[in-house]
């Protein structure tokens, strides 16, 4: 009864004439029932707010004669909404993400090809299926493209261009049940950070030039933990040697190309609101970025803190290579292609030593829930050893029974 009671007062009773809203039996989705044009329509929505929208479009585009069977493909009606409606609000790197999910897991299989006015939740949610089941994508891919199914037909159904939204029965795949295993994360351990840290120092004795370009940076970025483009926009005037204070507030990233030559550009984003933050440095990344100016022939505000010789920004080539010949030349066990082990390094000791994910999220520039995914083996660790702590109270010993 109180339930009951508690939908009157949330959905308003309507003006003769103008139609009904109700709850549907799940609980969750609203159907607005209302004679337009003399034929019965109704529309369904997760508010009551979205429901009157939805009908208000579905009116004008009825007035208009603009309502009709769609006859497009569920691909070309997304790339039509992607260009229309997404492509103004986008980042060019979010553009060119949603733009690959539809491209590769919307387009060409079965469900983008079907005609709009086909489609059902079922099919979509096979489809769903199948990506986990057949394919054996990750978790995230998948995620990726159920959120980009429910953002366009949310967009559809508030149009009027459907009557009901079938992303409202569908569901996404609990993360337990992927069938692909969560690509392990490599780090270096602490002798490997000790060989790293040697060697990425290195100095040519007959020059007195740094052996590798980018090497302090690398060894300061072991405990900074930035990303690898927050790490290329950094310039000097974002460093406070002063304070031992990083601001960290632009990420540089590889962009598809309009013009196609070359295909890929490097472009400067601001970044989220929890991205944007400040990190302190410790003694390490201190004296290893105070290394990088004394040697660094760009050294004014505006510069460039990982630089080439001409004093561009540098590529995310240049670090990998720098990384790839340190580990062979170190001889560290962990000898993984790419920059992601330097940050993935970084999160490792924060976890180790006990701080909490919340502030080691704030400090990555992550999401909670993204750390707590991302670094879950890390999590468990901290779990296992908080257990054993509980052996230092020696109550009721096992020893002492025995």
């Amino acid at each position: 009864m109180a339930n009951e009671k508690n939908r009157e007062e949330v959905i308003p009773k309507l003006p003769y004439g103008q139609g009904t809203i109700n709850m549907m039996p799940d609980g969750e989705t609203y159907i607005y029932k209302k004679s337009v044009s003399g034929k019965r329509r109704s529309v369904y929505g997760a508010s009551v707010k979205e429901v009157m929208a939805a009908m208000s479009s579905l009116e004008r585009d009825i007035r208009k004669g603009e309502v009709r069977k769609e006859n497009v493909t569920l691909a070309e009606a997304m790339y039509e909404w992607l260009e229309k409606y997404k492509k103004p609000k986008l980042k060019k790197t979010s553009y060119d993400t949603l733009r690959k999910i539809i491209s590769s897991r919307i387009d060409g299989h079965d469900i983008g090809l079907t005609r709009m006015s086909a489609i059902d939740a079922d099919m979509i949610q096979e489809h769903l299926n199948g990506l986990n089941e057949t394919d054996c994508l990750s978790y995230s891919t998948i995620k990726k493209c159920y959120d980009a199914l429910n953002d366009f037909y949310r967009n559809y159904t508030l149009k009027g261009k459907v009557e009901r939204n079938p992303m409202l029965v569908v569901q996404m795949i609990n993360r337990e049940n992927i069938i692909k295993e969560t690509k392990k994360i490599e780090f270096f351990e602490n002798d490997d950070i000790v060989l790293f840290l040697e060697q990425a120092a290195r100095i040519f004795p007959w020059s007195k030039k740094p052996q590798y370009q980018y090497g302090f940076c690398l060894c300061a970025n072991i405990f900074l933990g930035m990303r690898v483009g927050e790490l290329l926009a950094l310039r000097w005037k974002d460093i406070d040697f002063d304070k031992g204070i990083i601001y960290v507030h632009e990420n540089l990233q590889l962009v598809n190309n309009p013009s196609g030559k070359p295909r890929q550009i490097y472009e400067t984003q601001s970044l989220k609101n929890y991205q944007n933050r400040h990190i302190f440095m410790n003694e390490q990344a201190r004296h290893y970025l105070g290394l990088q100016k004394e040697y660094s022939q760009f050294t004014e505000p505006e510069d460039y803190v990982c630089c080439t010789r001409d004093g561009a920004h540098a590529a995310i080539a240049y670090l990998s290579n720098n990384i790839r010949e340190i580990e062979r030349s170190a001889g560290t066990k962990v000898t993984a292609c790419g920059t992601h082990i330097i940050r993935h390094t970084c999160a490792s000791l924060y976890f180790r030593k006990g701080v909490r994910v919340e502030l080691i999220a704030s400090l990555l520039g992550h999401s909670v829930d993204v750390c707590r995914n991302t670094y879950i083996h890390f999590i468990e660790e901290q779990k296992r050893a908080a257990v054993e702590l509980l052996d230092d109270f020696n109550i009721g010993s096992i020893t002492e029974k025995q």
